[in-house]
């Protein structure tokens, strides 16, 4: 385990908490989530490294694709394991002191963040691009359309002729020829190029992103979350 993942994770498991259910999203929910990501980004950089240019085989793709799935969710179960270890032991109420509903527990929640320092609403309005874009892949990911991976990406000196062996391959496929089908596709496959991108949908204005370094940025960014909070506890 990284020392700064050990040194994060007993900041929040060994707090004395004064409510039993904020330690258990501390200790059963932020500390699992963000061992979790650690695990899920060593395991993206070593199924495809960030110099690979040959292509990977789909089923390579598909496991680091999970991976990828995996590593969203959790970042933004995070975000909201914090709140929910902010409202519970801080005892956040809401109009009139009314105990919060659970669509109003978030760290940009309104009754949440009137509950935090300047210094604390400062960082989440300079962090306020970064969770859209977050919000933005995991509502892919939860509603519309999951993460991809492109298996393979072709260069624009070889699109021609990568399009005449896709009608071959169909005319193929047609005639039943398994055989030549197959061989086709192969050289199809032997055009391409891998490129470290990910989006969710080619028709809904969904980023293309690099996702190795998405990923570390992302880690980063709830770490300093995490951290924040630390120093608001303190305040």
């Amino acid at each position: 385990m990284p020392a700064q993942l050990r040194k994060l994770k007993a900041s929040y498991a060994g707090r004395a908490y004064g409510n039993d259910q904020a330690r258990e999203y501390a200790q059963h929910g932020l500390c699992r989530r963000l061992s979790t990501m650690v695990q899920m980004v060593d395991t993206v950089f070593e199924l495809l490294p960030p110099e690979l240019d040959e292509v990977p085989e789909l089923v390579t793709v598909m496991a680091a694709t999970a991976f990828i799935q995996n590593f969203v969710m959790n970042a933004f179960g995070c975000l909201e394991n914090l709140a929910w270890i902010w409202v519970l032991e801080k005892n956040v109420r809401g109009k009139g002191g009314a105990e919060l509903g659970r669509h109003e527990i978030g760290l940009g929640k309104p009754f949440v963040r009137k509950s935090f320092s300047d210094e604390t609403k400062a960082f989440l309005d300079d962090n306020k691009e970064w969770l859209g874009n977050l919000i933005s892949f995991r509502d892919g990911l939860a509603h519309r359309i999951p993460l991809y991976i492109p298996p393979y990406v072709i260069e624009e000196v070889s699109a021609e002729q990568f399009k005449t062996l896709d009608a071959a391959a169909v005319a193929a496929a047609l005639a039943g020829d398994q055989a030549e089908y197959d061989r086709l596709r192969g050289e199809q496959r032997a055009l391409g190029k891998f490129r470290p991108w990910m989006t969710h949908s080619v028709l809904d204005a969904a980023p293309t992103i690099v996702f190795h370094k998405q990923m570390l940025h992302d880690y980063v960014t709830v770490d300093a979350y995490c951290w924040t909070l630390v120093e608001e506890f303190g305040r």
